[in-house]
């Protein structure tokens, strides 16, 4: 459920292994590991099809035990990303390293998807998948032409279903891949050139935590020079593949963690669609960008703009509560580590004699972990990508 663009996030250093060197189990090394069909319940890419660039290398050095919380984050002086068991957050544990990739989503406990691309945009890629209790890696699909938010995808809460936008030449399509085969669920236009807002422009799919609803917001195909008129938010039935709910404007969706309440933004503040088909504002006037749910379910957090353009980080009670604010200090790219705990970076202050001026702040390179009971720490380090679980009821 997570989301496209890239959240930097944390974890202690600790005994951290070097994900560059590869092998494909804690004793036996190998290079760059060799792609088998997808184990997947779905068609593995058909034979003829697009030949995606190799899959990078895995390291694990421990196996996970069950039920553990887990990160997919970079390390401090750590080349790459791992896996870090973050169960007791006083002794975290670096499990697996990947030499390279991008777009990191845990499936499962025991396995993590990722995206590689030959060159920038325009270029070939593919998602593979690996099986971390056997380093086995495996290809899911594969494309010639990857167009602007080709590395956008989500997996449903139980891994057998695979959401995500094609963009090629032909346009911008809304996917559903499962063992029925690639539907599509709708075509969302052409991307026409223009620039990237990071505070209101977002692309996003996502399962709803019950798994019974698949949404799509994206606002690349419905603004200035897009071609396409199709609604920046949908809401689709899975049992029938039915549309039940779309609206014009909208943007920084989200699935809360337990249910099917979808929160989004639009210029009323923040809203909550329920399968009912009630719509109501949770939150008016507020604008928050990026916003990640807690596991639980029970909170969302996110950033919003002060007055001077810093980012500051809030919490939003899913159960009505009131939102909070988890420092008055400039913060960004909050993510929830685990149900309680948040990662953030620290943010250079704007002021009107020192403005931030084109493209927002600058990090000031200091990382923090939030309990939302209220307390601050410093943290060492850097980048978070994923936690897990996402949803309620997941182990």
């Amino acid at each position: 459920m997570k989301r496209f663009l890239i959240v930097l996030v944390l974890l202690a250093v600790g005994c951290g292994n070097n994900p560059g060197s590869a092998k494909t189990s804690a004793s036996a090394a190998a290079t760059s590991p060799t792609a088998s069909g997808s184990p997947l319940p779905f068609p593995s890419p058909a034979p003829g099809g697009p030949t995606p660039p190799a899959p990078m290398a895995v390291v694990c050095s421990s196996q996970i035990p069950a039920g553990h919380q887990l990160a997919l984050v970079t390390l401090r002086g750590v080349q790459g990303i791992v896996v870090r068991d973050v169960t007791d957050l006083t002794h975290p544990v670096t499990r697996c390293g990947f030499s390279g990739g991008s777009n990191f989503r845990f499936v499962s406990s025991t396995h993590v998807s990722y995206t590689v691309t030959t060159g920038s945009l325009g270029s070939p890629g593919g998602l593979y998948l690996v099986d971390l209790t056997t380093s086995t890696t495996s290809l899911v699909r594969a494309w010639n032409s990857g167009g602007y938010a080709s590395w956008v995808y989500a997996w449903s809460p139980d891994g057998q279903k695979l959401s995500y936008l094609s963009s090629d030449a032909t346009g911008l399509k809304w996917h559903v891949l499962s063992a029925a085969g690639d539907k599509t669920l709708s075509a969302l236009g052409t991307v026409g050139a223009r620039g990237v807002d990071g505070d209101n422009d977002d692309a996003m799919v996502g399962f709803s935590a019950d798994g019974q609803y698949v949404a799509v917001e994206e606002t690349f195909t419905t603004q200035k020079n897009a071609s396409s008129t199709t609604p920046p938010i949908q809401i689709v039935r899975l049992s029938d593949n039915k549309t039940v709910y779309s609206r014009a404007d909208g943007t920084m969706g989200v699935w809360a963690a337990n249910g099917a309440r979808f929160y989004f933004r639009t210029t009323a503040g923040v809203q909550v669609w329920e399968p009912t088909g009630k719509v109501q504002t949770v939150s008016a006037g507020l604008q928050w960008i990026r916003p990640w749910p807690s596991s639980d379910g029970s909170h969302i957090t996110f950033t919003s703009l002060n007055p001077q353009g810093n980012h500051l980080v809030g919490i939003l009670d899913t159960n009505g509560g009131p939102v909070a604010l988890a420092s008055p200090e400039p913060r960004a790219n909050p993510g929830f580590l685990t149900p309680t705990l948040i990662w953030y970076a620290g943010e250079q202050l704007c002021t009107t004699t020192t403005p931030c001026g084109f493209g927002g702040p600058a990090a000031n390179g200091k990382t923090y972990v939030y309990d939302i009971a209220g307390v601050e720490s410093g943290s060492v380090d850097i980048a978070l990508f994923d936690s897990w679980p996402h949803v309620a009821g997941q182990s």
